[in-house]
């Protein structure tokens, strides 16, 4: 391969991440509108919780959810991606496999305790804090070991969780909805009361960060450098969920029926999570992958290149946002204004950005400026 060759392969390489990188901007703004509709107490839902049909307001309010509740599985599969792009990173550096399962297990601890502390303090919403950290962070412990096991045999293990999961849904959705015991909810069930609320279940969500690591493994393929594979896998995606979706049953807890009106084909189980809702999400996050890959250009320009720069601060966005829309929530609903709540959420939304984006670009810099310091956790 000639100099030329690698330098533009490297460069494809570094664009491709950085696609990445926006996406997961994208899922973190998404993530701080449908968070910041708890805070302003609008009910923005287009999914269901433990079997129980959903309850929808205006087009506005479900079309909103629709999108917004993209973010979690684009989270929980990028974890598991940049995994895999760092323990790629280190090996390089010629760390050995201890050092890499010793820094994934500090950030894992550090996930912990910011969740149980400041995401949890700051939180005002119209419900519990769910603590998605805390799972994060225990799922990122437990792949920090899974990492060592061979491509094939972590593959056939996270199908294996995956299928028997969505089997037993029925059951876990009938007896363990709002268990009251923490472990239970922690690996199976969810639960909102009491402390801590568990909604993001270890073996329900954990296999998309598994997911995500194989996938990081050969990102650096050439078939990932095209827009296509994206499309494709976003078409993909999207036929199994809505085939899945038409036969009822398997894969989602709340049937579709003509009767509920047809925007109800695509309101899935989110808690405890379906295939259906994975599949869903994940298409659709795929087609919007697929543009960012196509058009690398635009990550270099504002306003894509923000969603970049929030993408690779993505822990201290997701604190931060917790933090800034509990204060800016607090201003909107004090100033009482007319009409529909939509109007106070997408408000709420626009004014904490205008705070977080040039509040991350500074943390960022700061990161950059002290590679050595607690922040390379973080």
């Amino acid at each position: 391969m000639t100099i030329e060759a690698t330098t533009q392969q490297g460069a494809s390489t570094r664009a491709r991440i950085t696609a990445l990188d926006a996406l997961r901007g994208v899922a973190l703004i998404l993530m701080g509108l449908v968070h910041v509709a708890a805070f302003v107490r609008a009910n923005v839902q287009a999914e269901t919780y433990g079997g129980e049909p959903a309850v929808l307001q205006s087009w506005p309010y479900w079309l909103t959810a629709l999108f917004t509740t993209v973010a979690a599985p684009v989270f929980w599969t990028l974890s598991g991606v940049s995994v895999a792009l760092l323990e790629a990173s280190r090996r390089r550096a010629g760390e050995t496999e201890g050092d890499i399962t010793r820094f994934l297990v500090i950030r894992a601890g550090l996930l912990l305790l910011l969740d149980l502390t400041i995401a949890d303090w700051a939180w005002t919403g119209g419900g519990p804090y769910t603590h998605i950290l805390l799972s994060l962070g225990l799922s990122l412990i437990v792949l920090s070991l899974a990492r060592r096991l061979p491509p094939m045999v972590l593959g056939g293990a996270l199908a294996v969780i995956v299928i028997g999961y969505q089997l037993a849904l029925p059951w876990i959705a009938a007896h363990l909805s709002q268990t009251p015991d923490p472990l239970l909810a922690l690996f199976l069930g969810y639960r909102t009361h009491p402390w801590p609320a568990l909604e993001f279940s270890l073996l329900g969500w954990g296999p998309l960060m598994g997911i995500g690591y194989l996938l990081g493994r050969y990102i650096d393929r050439p078939v990932f450098r095209r827009p296509r594979t994206w499309l494709a896998a976003g078409a993909g995606l999207l036929a199994i969920a809505f085939g899945l979706r038409a036969l009822g049953g398997f894969g989602d807890l709340v049937p579709f029926s003509p009767e509920q009106g047809w925007v109800h084909f695509v309101v899935m189980s989110k808690t405890p999570p379906s295939l259906t809702y994975f599949t869903f999400k994940l298409g659709l996050a795929s087609l919007v992958l697929a543009a960012l890959v196509a058009r690398a250009e635009w990550l270099v320009r504002a306003p894509a290149s923000w969603l970049v720069m929030c993408g690779q601060a993505s822990l201290f966005f997701f604190v931060m946002h917790i933090v800034v829309y509990n204060l800016v929530s607090q201003g909107v609903l004090a100033l009482n204004l007319p009409g529909p709540g939509i109007i106070r959420v997408y408000l709420a939304w626009a004014l904490g950005l205008v705070v977080l984006v040039p509040l991350t670009t500074w943390y960022r810099g700061v990161r950059r400026a002290n590679p050595r310091s607690l922040l390379r956790y973080l």
